[in-house]
């Protein structure tokens, strides 16, 4: 097969996996019926984004302000606890969470020629990966994207957010 056309099917093939993981994130956030509060949007309703780094909060704040039309404000730990520890009128935390997994692997080699196996020095391997939450401050109760990506974290709060959104006008209505 020539180089080109090679590298087309590799170019197709990759786009055709990246695109298929956002269809199951998509779909898995658009299905799942307990990561949004059932009240969320009765009432007034202002979002308290917990604080991270600034360059996290600038792309944060971005895909918010694209995606929810909502009142929310960005606090830090410290005024969630004095400031805005009224849960009445700040009943929503949205936060991520990151989890970290690990593992070793080792490689066996055998040499076919003389049969001699050599064994390599384990490595470790891990990956990193982020998901989403919000907790209801009346109930006590978190809700969860349920699904975390190191690479789709953007995909994964845009389309939350979309169905935080589409819950909350829902709920302004009742």
């Amino acid at each position: 097969m020539a180089p080109s056309k090679l590298l087309a099917l590799f170019c197709i093939a990759s786009l055709l996996l990246l695109n298929s993981c956002g269809i199951i994130i998509r779909s898995y956030i658009k299905k799942d019926t307990d990561n949004v509060p059932p009240d969320f949007g009765k009432g007034k309703t202002t979002i308290l984004v917990v604080n991270r780094k600034n360059h996290y909060n600038k792309k944060v704040d971005k895909i918010i302000r694209n995606h929810y039309t909502g009142d929310y404000m960005f606090v830090s730990k410290e005024e969630l606890d004095n400031k805005y520890k009224d849960a009445e009128n700040y009943r929503y935390i949205l936060n991520d969470e990151i989890t970290v997994s690990g593992s070793r692997v080792t490689t066996i080699t055998t040499d076919r020629s003389t049969g001699i196996s050599t064994r390599s020095t384990p490595e470790l391997q891990a990956a990193a990966g982020r998901s989403f939450y919000i907790i209801d401050r009346k109930t006590g109760k978190s809700h969860s994207t349920g699904v975390s990506s190191g690479t789709s974290w953007k995909l994964i709060l845009k389309t939350w957010l979309k169905k935080l959104d589409s819950e909350r006008k829902k709920n302004e209505s009742k």
